[in-house]
């Protein structure tokens, strides 16, 4: 997750005079750093890849221990649900057609530890019985068939959000830090997705207009 600047400053003054001094220094150099900060330009659109099984990756379809499943894992309907898990050293989609009693392996590796380090994948959504996307740090994966193809996105520093749109689309809510020299705020863009993670388009417009 994004780390907030902290500064902490500590110091034993005689007067009130020197303590006044140093906060009115210290506020005015935050309101030019934030005077400063370059607004970074988002890109207009980003495209993804399709994701393939990596070495060693277990089949699709394989049974998963209920107890290695994430517990955040969500539903459409009664019967179909989708979450992550965890199998061996990497993390899997998985999907359940019984009410979650039971999981299965659902697409290919969305994160290899020793390979992929901190980007981590650790949030799932749905939005009907074939749409499933996860995502985490700075990328989203989505399929639109059940899991036999899944699309991979990389739209910036901290994917903080993936919701669904009106008309069956995504929209993803990226955080990026803006350029500063004393300290680091953020700003925040919106992606829209109308074919199922293949585009992201930028868009300004409340809701993905």
């Amino acid at each position: 997750m994004t780390n907030k600047p902290w500064r902490v400053v500590a110091i034993a003054v005689a007067g009130t005079g020197v303590a006044a001094a140093l906060a009115t220094s210290s506020s005015g150099a935050d309101r030019q750093a934030r005077s400063t900060a370059v607004p970074p330009r988002p890109p207009r659109r980003l495209t993804g890849g399709r994701m393939h099984a990596r070495p060693g990756a277990v089949r699709r379809g394989t049974a998963v221990a209920r107890g290695d499943v994430f517990p955040t894992r969500v539903f459409a309907g009664a019967r179909v649900g989708f979450a992550l898990a965890n199998v061996g050293a990497a993390q899997y989609p998985v999907r359940s057609l019984d009410g979650g009693r039971t999981w299965h392996i659902d697409g290919p590796q969305v994160h290899i530890d020793a390979a992929d380090g901190a980007e981590g994948v650790g949030y799932a959504g749905v939005t009907g019985p074939r749409t499933f996307f996860a995502y985490g740090s700075s990328v989203v994966d989505v399929t639109t068939d059940g899991g036999r193809t899944w699309w991979e996105a990389y739209l910036g520093e901290l994917v903080v959000a993936v919701v669904p749109g009106a008309g069956h689309k995504l929209i993803a809510y990226v955080q990026q830090q803006l350029a500063s020299n004393h300290i680091r705020p953020v700003t925040t863009w919106q992606y829209v997705s109308g074919d199922g993670g293949r585009q992201w388009v930028y868009s300004p417009a409340l809701g993905g207009r």
